[in-house]
């Protein structure tokens, strides 16, 4: 008997998969740490869990602009996008929207973001348990 493929991701427990679309930009301050906070949840519950950023949103991945953006409670939305990461959430930028609504190229993302075409979205809703949308 043959063993599965080994995979580089680490295993998923739950079997779940959580898809969130975020459509809002630095522009809507109050409204950015709540996907990165809820998706760092998930993770850390052991949620394979990916952030689609699509429209504005994926300005919040440009480098430098997380530290710039104030929260309450002292943090700035930087804190949150870092707990993110270090859970192992995915971050997909939608390579339409850097292009056409955000002029930015890869090189101006977070290193831990893959920018992805917008069919992408429509292959990973398909495959996910649940779409949250922010």
């Amino acid at each position: 008997m043959s063993e599965p493929p080994a995979s580089s991701a680490p295993p998923d427990p739950t079997g779940k998969r959580i898809l969130m679309i975020v459509t809002t930009g630095p522009e809507e301050r109050d409204k950015t740490y709540a996907p990165f906070f809820t998706a760092a949840l998930m993770a850390a519950m052991e949620i394979d869990t990916t952030m689609f950023f699509m429209m504005h949103a994926p300005e919040l991945l440009k480098k430098g602009t997380a530290e710039k953006i104030p929260l309450r409670q002292g943090h700035t939305l930087r804190h949150f996008v870092d707990m993110a990461i270090e859970n192992g959430v995915k971050l997909l930028a939608c390579a339409e929207s850097c292009r056409d609504l955000c002029d930015l190229g890869p090189g101006d993302l977070l290193p831990e973001v893959k920018v992805v075409g917008a069919p992408t979205m429509a292959d990973l809703a398909l495959d996910a348990d649940a779409v949250l949308s922010f």
